[in-house]
Parts: structure tokens; C-alpha cells; sequence
């Protein structure tokens, strides 16, 4: 069998994830593991040229049983000189208060505390190794998960200030095993690691030892599976970054856009990952970025240039295909660019496609129709809500709030700068279209010379 130092070396060739002069901190927990990852750079300080220092942190959730798990690292770091960091985050009471779930909190503070101490160190090193990435790839089947979660954990990737990296991602545990009984090295056992309740003990005590019946090297060959399909991710994430820089633009509001006949033009390998970049800019959740279905989805809605479309995604984001363009963020609360309205040329905004013609135009039955007469010197213009407008509505005495006028219609606060308004340099606004007109234009011809055209576009 391979050593553990013949492992770590081989994945050193691939990423060169430890580099002459780097000040590691040590994510160590008591258990072999990370005992193991301490000992292994401890002993090869002199040679990589590093420093080496360790953290622990007490959850405060297994009692006296995590204090005399720091207590352990501790003394084991004071016994060699090594740097050691240690803090008590109360998670239970953090728990209580937000609801949320243990193991989410446990890692979020764990990793709070990382990024303090990241200001004197260069990479923060995790004890994740071959058995684990097995376990995190078939988890990540069972999810319906990218390309990219398959893959499985990172060996290196930033963080805080520096890296966080996991050299040991080709070695077994049972290399750790013999490692540390070679040594006489001690550790401590997390009981929480028997519990079945948790979803990678499951796949680690019932599933992986079914597979290493079948081939007792599948974690090594899961890892090595892991760098290929990473390196080859990369690379393809580096192309359609490319493709996202040039093509993509972001408009004043915030939403991306892009044109659909590009998009078209790449091989499909590139469109997923040109997607998924995309999606990056607009969520921060992982767990949103990783959905096969979401992907797909978008996908789909890029096929074709025909018609328009809209599809609703998480958290109040839209994407919508319209006129041969993709857009993709908040776009029902997008500020509208302010257009003038001149005769026969169609203003589109929002939903609607705005038109001024001579009045006894034939329209379509479909279509709402303003009348108006404009005095000399009048321009019409197409715009979002400004603060102070304010709209003189049919039987009222005064004008009203346009601000108002969205309570009172029950117009959801997140679609009102979309909303497009009718407005008179000379008489102020004319209509909230979609939503009220105003005393100044009319619903019937009579004799005005000018009709105002709001057609619905159909998505």
C-alpha cells in the first residue's frame, strides 16, 4: 500500500498547493484525521520551508468531552513548540435564537473564527482526504447536482485573505490509520461520527463499505477522478468566462443581459457553464447555484429567439427572453430609461408597447386608447416614478400621490419602478399605465387629434 507522505506528495505535483515560505493554519479537531494532517506538515516543516500553527474550536455541545479534546490539541502543540488558537463558541444558545440548523451554525462560526486569524497566516489546511471525497461525490449524485459539485471538494481554492487548501485528498484513511499507529500517535473519537441521523454518515458507514467490497481503491480512484474532472471544469469555466465578459452587460438596475443568438453559438458545454457564471453574479446561496434543474431551465428558455417568455426563480429573481435578448435579475422592479414619444414610433416598456398616431388609427380590439390634443411646444415621454409624483385622477379635487395611488391599487412594491408613466412636459403625468389615467387625456375621440396606443405584450 501507498504511504500517507506518498500521497500527499502526488498531490502536490498536480496543484502545488503548498509553496516554499507559506504560514499554515491548521484546522485540527483531536480526531485522527486532523491529527494526522498536524503531525505530517509539523514533521515536514524543515523541508517545505513553512511555518505551522493549529486552531481548535469548542462547540460547546459535547461537554467536558470537547474541552478535553482542545486540551488534548494543546498540550500535543505545546509539547513541539507549535503555535496553537483556540476559542469556545456557544452554538447551542446561537441555535435557540435563529432557528437554524447545528451543523450550518457550527460551520459558519468555525469559519468566522478561520478568517480572524487568516491575517497572520497564508492557507488555512483541512484534514478532508480520499474517503471523504468519495462520500461528498455520491451525495452529490443523490442531489441532482452540476458538473461542478460531482467533482467534489476543492484542493485549493481562496480564502479570507489567503487560501484554504486540503493536501490530503489522496490519502486514505486507511493510510491515516497506518500513519499514526507506525507513529504511536494518539487522538480523539467524536462519538457525533457513529450517529446515522447525519446524511455523510450514512453514505460512510452503509454505502462505501459496499463499494470498497466491489474495489477497496475506490476512494483512491474517486480522488483521482475528482483533480481530472476539476482541471477539466476549469478550464471550461475559464472559456465561458471569456464569453460572459464580452458578451454579457449589466444594466443600470442591476440585471444582466445578453443576446440569445450568441449564446446559441456555443457548444452546450459552454452554455451550462456560461448560465452558472451568470447565476453566480446574481445569488451568493451555493445551494441555489448547484440546482441541475434551475440550469436546465434556463437553458431551455435560450433555445429558440421566437417569442417572449419568463421564467420566476429564487428569491424574486426573473429571467426573461424578449426580443431575441435574455435578461436575468430584479427586472420587474428594473428603472425604466426615459423615451420620448414621438408619432409612429413604438416605445417598448416593461410590459407594454406605447405608440402616439393620429387620432381614427385602426387599432386592434385589444388595445387601450387614450385621446388627446396637444398644445404647442407638448412632448410626451415614457418613464419610471420619480419621488413627488403626483397624478390629477377623474373626480378628484386635487392630485394624488402616485406613491399613494401604488397602496391604494395594491401594486407589490417590488414591480412599482417598473411600472411605466405617461408624461406631458407641460401637464405633468398622464397616465400610470396599466394602472389609472389622468383628467388630461380622454377615452372617447371626440375631436382630439392625437391617440395614444398601449398595447400589452404578451409573455
Amino acid at each position: 500500500m501507498k504511504t500517507l507522505q506518498q500521497a500527499v506528495r502526488q498531490l502536490q505535483q498536480y496543484t502545488q498547493c503548498i509553496e516554499r515560505g507559506d504560514r499554515l493554519l491548521i484546522a485540527c479537531s483531536g480526531g485522527i484525521d486532523s491529527m494526522a494532517l498536524l503531525h505530517y506538515f509539523y514533521e515536514e516543516k524543515e523541508r517545505l520551508h513553512i511555518d505551522v500553527a493549529a486552531v481548535y474550536v469548542d462547540h460547546m455541545l459535547r461537554g467536558e468531552q470537547s474541552k478535553e479534546d482542545g486540551k488534548f490539541v494543546a498540550q500535543f502543540c505545546r509539547a513541539r513548540g507549535i503555535q496553537f488558537y483556540t476559542k469556545a463558541i456557544a452554538i447551542a444558545d446561537i441555535v435557540a435564537k435563529t432557528g437554524d440548523n447545528v451543523q450550518n451554525v457550527c460551520r459558519i462560526k468555525r469559519y468566522e473564527y478561520f478568517e480572524e486569524l487568516m491575517a497572520q497566516h497564508t492557507k488555512l489546511v483541512t484534514a478532508h482526504h480520499a474517503d471523504d471525497q468519495l462520500e461528498t461525490m455520491l451525495m452529490a449524485m443523490t442531489k441532482g447536482s452540476s458538473l461542478a459539485a460531482l467533482s467534489g471538494i476543492r484542493v485549493r481554492r481562496p480564502f479570507a485573505q489567503g487560501e484554504m487548501v486540503r493536501p490530503f485528498l489522496f490519502v486514505t484513511r486507511a493510510q491515516i490509520e497506518a500513519y499514526m499507529n507506525e507513529r504511536g500517535l494518539l487522538h480523539r473519537e467524536d462519538p457525533s461520527n457513529a450517529k446515522l441521523v447525519y446524511t455523510r454518515n450514512r453514505v460512510r458507514h452503509t454505502v462505501t463499505p459496499l463499494l470498497k467490497k466491489e474495489n477497496e481503491h475506490i476512494a483512491t480512484h474517486a480522488a483521482q477522478l475528482s483533480i481530472q474532472l476539476q482541471q477539466d471544469d476549469m478550464f471550461l469555466n475559464e472559456l465561458a468566462e471569456q464569453y460572459v465578459t464580452q458578451y454579457v452587460k449589466q444594466q443600470a438596475s442591476g440585471a444582466y443581459h445578453f443576446e440569445i443568438n450568441m449564446f446559441q453559438r456555443m457548444p452546450l458545454a459552454l452554455q451550462r457553464r456560461f448560465i452558472l457564471i451568470l447565476l453566480s453574479y446574481v445569488y451568493k446561496d451555493v445551494n441555489v447555484l448547484q440546482s441541475h434543474a434551475l440550469t436546465t431551465s434556463l437553458l431551455t428558455l435560450c433555445s429558440t429567439v421566437n417569442g417572449n417568455a419568463q421564467l420566476h426563480l429564487p428569491n424574486g429573481v426573473v429571467a426573461r427572453r424578449q426580443y431575441g435578448n435574455m435578461l436575468i435579475g430584479d427586472i420587474d422592479n428594473e428603472e425604466l430609461e426615459t423615451r420620448m414619444l414621438l408619432p409612429y414610433e413604438p416605445v417598448r416598456a416593461a410590459d407594454y408597447e406605447i405608440v402616439l398616431m393620429q387620432a381614427g388609427t385602426t387599432v386592434l380590439a385589444t388595445d387601450d386608447v387614450y385621446y388627446i390634443t396637444l398644445t404647442a411646444h407638448e412632448q410626451l415621454y415614457i418613464r419610471s416614478r420619480e419621488h413627488g409624483d403626483r397624478i390629477w385622477l377623474k373626480g378628484m379635487e386635487q392630485p394624488k400621490k402616485v406613491a399613494r395611488l401604488f397602496i391604494d391599487e395594491k401594486i407589490p412594491v417590488a414591480r412599482r419602478q417598473a411600472i411605466p408613466l405617461l408624461v406631458s412636459n407641460k401637464r405633468g403625468i398622464l397616465s400610470v399605465i396599466g394602472v389609472r389615467a389622468s383628467v388630461y387625456v380622454s377615452d372617447v375621440q371626440q375631436c382630439h387629434q392625437w391617440q395614444i396606443v398601449i398595447r400589452t405584450i404578451a409573455l
